[in-house]
């Protein structure tokens, strides 16, 4: 079943808060109405006095408590949602600031780098069904269920459709689902880090669509300022993307 994520908790407190203003609004419509029927026509030049029946306070009353009732049940729903996302099992990763060349022997520095792969070549297997289900966003980048398609390699231990976040060293969490697996031949010895491109993840983009300056340059933290940090960990989710 498609698992809990951010937006499941925000729509629940979007509709709790609609709920809610829905509510008051109205106990507002009944009350004028009310007033509207109540106040009596006196002698000219005499004061318009408000009467409130017992009648009318309970009904106000009654509508108080089915309000109250709504916004329980909502309140409910946005708890249950958010208890079935902590209790998502999750990986972390910690990425190391370097990794062994294999082919130079070579100690080499991770410097942060996110580089791309067109989505044009990975049509086989599930990750094919994937990237078929992807599409790009404004910069070209492929999304589903509102997360990158990234290919990671073999460390990670992960299946195509599987959630994982990115952290980089600055805060900024990246939501990201896994669209590729890196060749081993292609990494270090631990797995991790593709050699030639030195980064830890490669963000599937639409060729057609790309953003040209993050094409030619080959680098995804061109995207926003705030991805030009190091990834200092993934997190693996037992969470799987599911087509509805």
């Amino acid at each position: 079943m498609k698992g809990f994520n951010s937006n499941d908790i925000r729509s629940g407190r979007l509709a709790c808060s609609l709920t809610l203003i829905a509510s008051l609004l109205l106990i507002r419509y009944c009350h004028c109405y009310i007033r509207s029927y109540a106040m009596p026509i006196e002698a000219e030049d005499s004061q318009v006095e408000e009467t409130i029946t017992i009648e009318n306070i309970e009904i106000l009353n009654q509508i108080n408590e089915a309000a109250e009732q709504v916004i329980e049940e909502e309140e409910a729903a946005l708890a249950e949602a958010e208890a079935a996302q902590e209790a998502v099992e999750k990986t972390e990763y910690t990425i190391p600031s370097s990794f062994v060349n294999p082919k130079t022997g070579n100690t080499v520095s991770y410097k942060g780098g996110k580089t791309i792969e067109r989505s044009s070549k990975i049509t086989y297997g599930e990750a094919g069904e994937i990237n078929r289900l992807a599409s790009p966003d404004q910069d070209g980048f492929m999304m589903l269920d509102d997360r990158y398609l990234i290919a990671v390699g073999s460390r990670f231990d992960t299946e195509p459709g599987q959630y994982m976040d990115l952290v980089l060293e600055n805060g900024v969490v990246i939501p990201c689902i896994m669209g590729d697996l890196k060749a081993d031949q292609d990494t270090d010895s631990t797995n991790t880090f593709t050699y030639h491109s030195r980064c830890c993840s490669e963000f599937i983009i639409d060729k057609n669509t790309i953003r040209s300056d993050i094409y030619k340059r080959g680098n995804a933290s061109l995207k926003m300022s705030m991805w030009d940090s190091p990834v200092v960990s993934i997190i693996v989710y037992e969470d799987f993307y599911e087509e509805a």
